[in-house]
């Protein structure tokens, strides 16, 4: 009865009453597949484009009936996506980055960003990001970093002479 509610819920499940768990796993695992690649699409980072993998490798493993010397090249294969997630991506690879204006605060921008730009160099991110360009005698563009432990300050945008927008990037 309640396999009758489901499939009018979800025809395209089903196949009349005969109910097969192989192809609802099909479909499932298609669904996660599409899933992971919509996120991929969106964030592009190599995580994503390991789990696609993961999930594509997984899929063929569980719905295909396979050779044991396939399943023993699938296990290798995924053991070695979990290895490249674990040991081969680093903090960096993945970042978080934010635009602020030159004017803002630097103790604003430090409480938003949860980072720690001391508040010496300058009362503005401008000001932060030219003091120490203008220190370490480097040219003041776009695309111009300071760099700090865990974070950097770019140059995003300037009007003239005048930094205007300063990205914040730091590791996830």
């Amino acid at each position: 009865m309640t396999f009758k509610l489901l499939a009018v819920a979800v025809p395209d499940f089903f196949v009349g009453e005969k109910i097969e768990l192989g192809f609802f796993l099909e479909k499932a695992m298609m669904l996660a597949i599409g899933l992971e690649f919509v996120k991929m699409l969106c964030k592009h980072t190599p995580s994503t484009i390991i789990d696609v993998l993961l999930f594509a490798i997984a899929r063929q493993m569980i719905v295909e009936h396979t050779t044991p010397l396939e399943n023993l090249i699938t296990i290798v294969a995924l053991a070695a996506l979990f290895a490249t997630r674990k040991y081969l991506l680093c903090n960096f690879d993945e970042t978080e980055k934010r635009v602020y204006r030159g004017s803002q605060k630097t103790k604003i921008t430090n409480h938003m960003a949860r980072i720690n730009i001391p508040i010496e160099e300058g009362d503005t991110l401008a000001k932060v990001v030219t003091t120490v360009l203008n220190r370490e005698e480097r040219t003041i563009a776009i695309g111009a970093c300071v760099w700090y432990n865990d974070f950097a300050l770019r140059i995003d945008s300037m009007n003239g002479d005048k930094v205007t927008r300063v990205e914040v990037i730091k590791s996830v």
